[in-house]
C-alpha cells in the first residue's frame, strides 16, 4: 500500500501566511508542504524539476495575476491541480478560476478543517471544491450588477487598451495596433490608472477579473 504523502507547493508572496499554511497542512495527515514559493517566476523554476500533487495558489502575487497563471498552465500543457487561496470572494473571480482549470476555491478566513476538507477533494475528484463562504459569495451576487461598463466610466477607447494592457502587450505594441502614438497611449493609461484607482499593471488587471472585463 502506497503511504507516500501526497506534495504541496505554496505560491504566496506573504511570508507569514506561507509560513502558517505551511505548519498547517503539515499536521494534516497524508500532505507535505514541498515547497514555498512568492512569486511566478519562483514557482515555474520549481516546476521545471516536477510538479507537485497541488498546487495552492495566492492570485494576488507581485510579478502575475494569479488569473494569468492559470491561464499560461492551460496554454503550455502544465497540469497540475490547483487549489485558490484568496481574500477575493467575488463570483466573477470564482467562476473565472473554475473556467480556467482550477480545482477547488477558498477563501483566507477559511477553517482549517476547510483547508484540509479541500486539499483531499483535490486529489481525489475532478469536480470543483467551493469553500466555507465561496457559496454565499455566489448566491449574494445573483441578480447584482457585476460588469466592468457599470463599474466606472471608461471611453471605448480606454476598455480597448485596457484589455491590451492585461494581454501583456506593451505601449509601442499598443500605439502600433491601435495607430495612434505611444504618448497618447501613455495618457490613456494614467487616465485609466486614475479612474480606477489602480497603480500598477498587476493591480488593474485584479480589477479586471473582478469586473468581468477579461
Amino acid at each position: 500500500m502506497n503511504t507516500n504523502p501526497k506534495t504541496v507547493v505554496l505560491c504566496e508572496d506573504h511570508l507569514i501566511v506561507s509560513d502558517g499554511l505551511s505548519s498547517l497542512i503539515h499536521s494534516f495527515k497524508g500532505f507535505q508542504v514541498i515547497k514555498a514559493v512568492s512569486n511566478y517566476k519562483a514557482l515555474l523554476d520549481f516546476f521545471s524539476k516536477g510538479l507537485p500533487d497541488i498546487l495552492v495558489l495566492d492570485l494576488n502575487l507581485p510579478d502575475k495575476n494569479g488569473m494569468e497563471i492559470l491561464r499560461e498552465f492551460r496554454e503550455n500543457g502544465i497540469e497540475v491541480p490547483t487549489l485558490v487561496l484568496t481574500m477575493y470572494n467575488k463570483s466573477s473571480i470564482i467562476q473565472k478560476s473554475k473556467s480556467l482549470g482550477a480545482r477547488g476555491f477558498l477563501l483566507k478566513n477559511c477553517s482549517s478543517e476547510d483547508l484540509e476538507d479541500a486539499l483531499n477533494h483535490v486529489v481525489q475528484s475532478e469536480k470543483f471544491y467551493y469553500g466555507e463562504g465561496v457559496r454565499r459569495a455566489l448566491e449574494n451576487s445573483r441578480g447584482q450588477a457585476d460588469d466592468f461598463t457599470k463599474s466606472v466610466q471608461l471611453t471605448p477607447r480606454e476598455k480597448e487598451i485596457v484589455i491590451c494592457l492585461c494581454e501583456g502587450k506593451k505601449v509601442p505594441d499598443i500605439a502600433e495596433i491601435m495607430n495612434i502614438s505611444p504618448l497618447t497611449v501613455e495618457t490613456h493609461k494614467k487616465n485609466i490608472y486614475k479612474k480606477l484607482g489602480v497603480d500598477s499593471n498587476v493591480k488593474l488587471v485584479n480589477f479586471a477579473h473582478e469586473n468581468q472585463l477579461i
